[in-house]
């Protein structure tokens, strides 16, 4: 039976659109520095955030992960830096900018129907559940905190933490080492079919694949071979196929 449940955030408990295209998210941001005393133009500060992201990416290029993650707010620390500060006078500032980014560019977060009540009867039936997300903690956390289901998660491990995203093993590995989980008793939920299934299979999971509003386009071409396969998110139906599947 599983012991263990770990989920994906997005796309499989979470349904969230965000946008970080739309100029008005950059007009917004301008305006937001503005206010601090740092002065950037909509173009201007989009395209030195792209760059910095490059960069970012660059630089993890060369650690020792296969598939490496930025840390998002080194990338808004260089755009709050103002001349001869260093990046201890500008932390509080620099975190604000980056959650106020983050409201700005999404459109909408909610939790998908009925998770709330599925994490309730999954930890009444006495299973352990953990979170697996490629995800930035200054961004996720106070999502997660404000959809109300922090509580329910022995361990939310984040890839921004970690320094690396799925599909990468180690990312997997660091989760089920920390928490002694047995592979062989839990498993893997996610809407992703190359990170949250077969990436999951490396390291012995068991898992579920749910095809949702957000997963990868390319998901339909593949050979999906997951031990439960939902064709779209149906919350009550996921919990009651992971706990008939526990039980054989």
């Amino acid at each position: 039976m599983y012991d263990n449940i770990i989920f994906d955030l997005y796309g499989t408990l979470i349904d969230i659109h965000t946008d970080e295209e739309d100029i008005a998210v950059w007009k917004h941001m301008c305006e937001f520095y503005a206010q601090h005393g740092v002065k950037y133009n909509p173009a201007g500060l989009r395209s030195r955030y792209k760059r910095q992201i490059r960069r970012a990416e660059q630089a993890m290029a060369k650690k020792r992960f296969k598939f490496p993650e930025i840390q998002i707010l080194e990338v808004f620390e260089q755009l709050t830096l103002k001349k001869d500060q260093t990046p201890s006078d500008c932390a509080e500032l620099t975190v604000a900018a980056a959650q106020e980014f983050r409201k700005a560019s999404t459109g909408y977060i909610r939790l998908y129907d009925g998770v709330t009540d599925m994490l309730e009867q999954l930890k009444q039936a006495g299973k352990k559940l953990y979170v697996l997300s490629n995800a930035q903690r200054v961004f996720t956390f106070p999502e997660v905190q404000s959809l109300g289901i922090e509580g329910y998660f022995t361990d939310i491990s984040l890839s921004s933490d970690f320094g690396a995203m799925k599909p990468d093993a180690a990312f997997y590995q660091q989760l089920l080492d920390r928490n002694h989980i047995n592979p062989n008793r839990s498993i893997m939920v996610g809407n992703d079919a190359v990170c949250d299934v077969l990436a999951a299979k490396q390291v012995g999971l068991h898992t579920c694949y749910v095809h949702s509003n957000i997963s990868p386009v390319d998901d339909a071409d593949r050979d999906i071979k997951a031990d439960i396969i939902m064709d779209e998110v149906n919350v009550p139906e996921m919990c009651r196929l992971i706990l008939e599947d526990a039980d054989r």
